[in-house]
């Protein structure tokens, strides 16, 4: 009993039993394991005793015969493959059985040579065994001697094998052949007689050095052997060789090749002999190399396309392509392009492409590497008018589409024809081809399926540039893979306008035809609506108000219709919401309206030179007869009672209303007449007034009686005292209306300034955007006031 849970140990001591005896095989067969591929033969199979047979050929049960009562024979026909056969008794365990392989007797080997690998190498024969045998073979090199020599020969590749043998210093002349065989035939090749000199096989040379310029180049090898013959093998591309051969000398130190051309990278391959009827050809040696730059040879084909703009000067777009390695004879750095107008400008670009911005200009472009520039491609820049027809065209298959165009006249000498092309709605993928004047067909190649192209066939002329249009052109068309998307559905009361996104170019399917609007109501009725291509809004009228409805959009190519997708729900608006939304965005618009022109208006004023211009305006606007002071009723008065009065000035602040009105004394003196020969100035005078008729007596220009105002509390002996000259200052009545005696009154009564700025008999309105319109220091004389308000304006 073992100890209960110990598992492990129960484990181990089970794997450490011992064993019986393997059991013994209870028959044999007997047979070649190896036969001729095709043959019949017997198999035998002996049992030690007797038992219930069992034959198997590959797990298979096969027919037999008993010979007696422990062996049986099985008879096979025209064996063809690999093949077990197995015998066994029912109740043992342990069968007996064989592989059998049919196979083939080795073939006479062929193609044997020898070579002398260097000049104090081994010798390395190499020859063809022929066919597979499918079963065991071998092959040895014999050389001769006494007795020959065999060597074990080696597999190189399939079919072909190799054996490799010492030569001595002595021996020279050598004789060997090939010995092959298996366990169903032998046989050996024919005998090759040779001696070194003709075996021997220089090492590959090494070139250590190479040096080119433009057109040559030249290869310096380590040459160590007395070589003689020398062949180099050159090219651009592998496989397409130019040879050229040499005759060696020990005092050769390089070899040149000739008629190269410039910037291309050359394969050279070099091999040599050591003389015209002694060894063999080395192997080839490789290096590469590049030749020298020169400057380009061949100038660049350009073209442009004018681009919109909002500006005088117009804009182009100016393409070139690159030129090729034999054109371009180096690595271009970069382009210059010219701009000849009113004046000459330089760029440069990196690329092949680049702006141009001018009216009307000549361009040159030319590539730089280097060593130079390419010739100059000089392009006259300008619009293109379209000629009053078309080009037509014809599919030629799938990618090519051949175009013809109308002669020119006699009277239009055409320098060249351009045919562009490119992609609907994208002109920078601009491609172009050149033809010669004399023709008028091309065919334009490369383009895709399903794609759709524009362009124009420009008249080259040294009289102008005209071109005729060609447009949507495809080669072959599908439905569009994808709808447009409504971008914006505007519903009104009985209509909406609605907006669409453009397909995606690879999702067109070639040209687009037109569009059609889906569009279905809550009833489940479907309206559509077609809409031509490239117009890509509509407006739907003659809706019900208030109604929903979905809308859908898809598009038409000859070949079929997109999916109907990206339905969206909208709904139409009352005609009482409509009404009420129109009074409110009025109101909106007017009062913003108002207060940008008010802020406008406001910020004009600011200029002194618009407030004279619109208190001009003002000015015409205002009657032409102006009220005279000299003729009004207090002058008169005054003039009556040749003596002092009383100007009595209402002041407008209500505290006032109550208590009486302050009085000015006014007093007026007759000017002196003037001397015959003194005149009056400008600033005394001012302006001269035209006065009515009947008080011509009244002469303003030549009369300087005054107002002298009095302040209620002036004793003093100035009330009396008469200025008998313009050029005596006395107190006058204040442009302002203020009630003052001097300058400590002015002072003393602030507030009552500020009260007394009305001037009740100012005979012109007053207004904001005005300056001041007196210039007399705030005095006022009746002489001042005799003016219209067109003088005070001009003062202004």
């Amino acid at each position: 009993m073992f100890p209960e849970g110990n598992v492990w140990s129960t484990f181990i001591f089970l794997l450490l039993l011992p064993t019986g005896a393997p059991a013994e095989k209870i028959c044999s067969v007997l047979s070649n394991h190896e036969v001729h591929m095709g043959s019949s033969f017997h198999i035998y199979c002996i049992f030690k005793k007797e038992c219930n047979r069992l034959i198997y050929r590959d797990e298979v049960s096969f027919n037999h015969s008993s010979l007696n009562s422990t062996a049986v024979i099985m008879s096979v026909v025209n064996l063809t493959r690999t093949t077990t056969f197995t015998c066994k008794c029912q109740n043992e365990p342990e069968p007996c059985g064989t592989d059998i392989i049919p196979g083939y007797p080795p073939a006479v080997p062929q193609n044997l040579t020898c070579i002398q690998e260097g000049e104090f190498g081994s010798v390395n024969c190499t020859w063809k065994t022929g066919w597979e045998t499918h079963v065991k073979t071998t092959s040895h090199l014999w050389v001769q001697g006494a007795p020959p020599v065999s060597y074990e020969s080696v597999v190189v590749h399939d079919g072909t094998r190799s054996a490799l043998f010492a030569v001595s210093g002595t021996q020279s002349n050598f004789s060997v052949w090939i010995h092959t065989s298996n366990s169903l035939g032998s046989t050996n090749s024919t005998v090759l007689n040779f001696t070194l000199n003709e075996i021997v096989k220089p090492l590959s040379p090494n070139i250590w050095k190479v040096e080119c310029s433009s057109r040559q180049c030249q290869l310096y090898p380590d040459n160590k052997w007395s070589i003689q013959l020398v062949e180099i093998r050159y090219g651009v591309k592998p496989g397409s060789w130019n040879t050229v051969s040499y005759n060696n000398t020990n005092l050769t130190t390089s070899w040149t090749v000739h008629s190269l051309n410039p910037y291309n990278l050359y394969t050279f391959e070099v091999r040599w002999k050591p003389g015209l009827r002694r060894g063999l050809w080395s192997e080839w040696t490789r290096i590469k190399h590049l030749t020298d730059e020169e400057a380009p040879v061949a100038m660049l084909d350009a073209w442009y396309f004018e681009e919109p703009t909002q500006t005088d000067n117009k804009s182009f777009k100016l393409f070139w392509r690159e030129l090729n390695n034999s054109e371009a004879r180096g690595k271009i750095m970069q382009y210059i392009v010219t701009v000849t107008e009113r004046q000459i400008s330089n760029k440069t670009a990196d690329i092949n492409k680049t702006k141009v911005s001018c009216f009307h200009c000549n361009v040159s472009i030319s590539a730089m590497n280097s060593k130079g520039l390419s010739p100059a491609r000089i392009i006259e820049l300008q619009s293109i008018t379209p000629l009053p027809y078309n080009a037509s065209h014809a599919l030629v298959n799938n990618h090519t589409v051949a175009l013809s165009w109308p002669r020119p006249g006699s009277a239009e000498p055409v320098k060249e024809f351009l045919v562009e092309w490119f992609p609907e709605g994208r002109k920078k993928q601009l491609q172009w081809i050149r033809v010669e004047c004399h023709l008028n067909t091309a065919h334009i190649t490369g383009l895709q399926p399903a794609e759709c192209y524009e362009g124009a066939v420009v008249y080259l002329r040294s009289s102008g540039t005209r071109k005729a249009i060609f447009n949507r052109i495809s080669t072959w068309q599908t439905a569009p893979q994808q709808s447009p998307f409504p971008e914006s559905i505007e519903p009104k009361s009985e209509s909406v306008k609605v907006k669409w996104s453009e397909i995606p170019p690879d999702k067109r399917g070639g040209c687009l035809q037109n569009y059609t609007i889906y569009l279905k109501d809550s009833a489940g009725k479907i309206l559509n609506y077609n809409v031509p291509y490239p117009q890509r809004e509509f407006t739907i009228r003659g809706l019900k108000p208030g109604q929903k409805y979905k809308l859908s959009i898809s598009a038409w190519t000859t070949a079929g219709e997109s999916p109907v997708e990206n339905e969206r729900p909208f709904k139409l608006k009352n005609s009482s919401e409509t009404l009420e939304e129109i009074p409110l965005a009025f109101v909106i618009s007017m009062a913003g309206a108002v207060f940008i022109t008010c802020l406008c208006l406001l910020c004009l004023c600011q200029f002194s030179s618009v407030q004279r211009r619109f208190a001009g305006c003002c000015h015409c606007l205002m009657p032409s007869i102006v009220p005279d002071p000299a003729n009004s009723k207090w002058a008169k008065e005054c003039a009556s009672e040749k003596g002092e009065m009383q100007l009595h000035l209402h002041l407008s602040d209500s505290s006032m209303s109550e208590e009486e009105p302050n009085t000015v004394e006014v007093e007026e003196f007759p000017q002196e007449k003037l001397p015959e020969d003194e005149t009056i100035s400008a600033e005394e005078t001012l302006h001269p007034v035209h006065l009515p008729a009947e008080s011509a007596p009244y002469q303003p220009s030549i009369t300087s009686s005054y107002l002298k105002s009095f302040s209620n509390d002036s004793s003093s002996s100035d009330a009396t005292q008469a200025s008998r000259s313009t050029d005596i200052t006395v107190d006058y009545i204040s442009t302002h209306g203020v009630i003052s005696g001097g300058e400590e009154d002015e002072e003393e009564d602030v507030d009552g300034d500020e009260e007394h700025k009305a001037f009740p008999f100012f005979p012109c309105p007053k207004s904001p955007f005005l300056e001041p319109l007196l210039i007399n220091g705030g005095k006022l004389t009746l002489d001042s006031v005799k003016i219209d308000c067109s003088d005070f304006l001009e003062y202004g």
